[in-house]
C-alpha cells in the first residue's frame, strides 16, 4: 500500500483533485490509485447530486475496470451508499487492518470499515486486463 500520512487532515472541496488545495473522495481516491502508479479515469459530478453520481458509479462498475472483490484488499476503492437514493454515492481506499481513507464531510479521515458496514456497496479492484 502507499504512503497516505500527508493526506490525512487535508480539506474536503468539491470537486477537489489536487492535495495541497483539497479533495472530495473521488479526487483522493484518484489520488490513492495515483500514488500506486494507476492512473484511474475522472467522474467530474456535482458531489451534491446523489443521483447523478449513483447512475454513474453503476454504469462505470458494470461497464469498466472496476471488478468486484468479496472481501477489502488493500488499495481496493470501497463503495459507500451515503444517501438511501441509488446504489452509491460516496467512496474511499481500503488500506488495511479494517481501515479506509476517505474525504468525508471537512477533511480526508482514516475509518473502520466496520462502522461502515450498513452502508457499504461493495469493493472493486482496478485492473488493467479487464474488459
Amino acid at each position: 500500500m502507499c504512503n497516505y500520512d500527508d493526506l490525512i487532515g487535508v480539506p474536503y472541496k468539491d470537486f477537489g483533485r489536487d492535495p495541497k488545495k483539497g479533495l472530495d473522495c473521488w479526487g483522493l481516491a484518484m489520488e490513492m490509485y495515483r500514488r500506486q502508479g494507476i492512473n484511474i479515469p475522472d467522474y467530474p459530478f456535482d458531489p451534491r447530486d446523489f443521483k447523478v453520481i449513483s447512475h454513474q458509479f453503476e454504469i462505470h462498475r458494470t461497464h469498466s475496470h472496476w471488478v468486484p472483490l468479496k472481501e477489502p484488499e488493500d488499495g481496493c476503492l470501497v463503495v459507500i451508499r451515503l444517501a438511501d437514493e441509488g446504489w452509491a454515492n460516496h467512496c474511499g481506499v481500503y488500506v488495511g487492518y479494517g481501515e479506509f481513507i476517505h474525504a468525508y464531510h471537512t477533511s480526508v479521515v482514516i475509518d473502520r470499515v466496520r462502522r461502515w458496514l450498513p452502508r457499504i456497496a461493495g469493493f472493486y479492484k482496478w485492473r488493467e486486463d479487464e474488459i
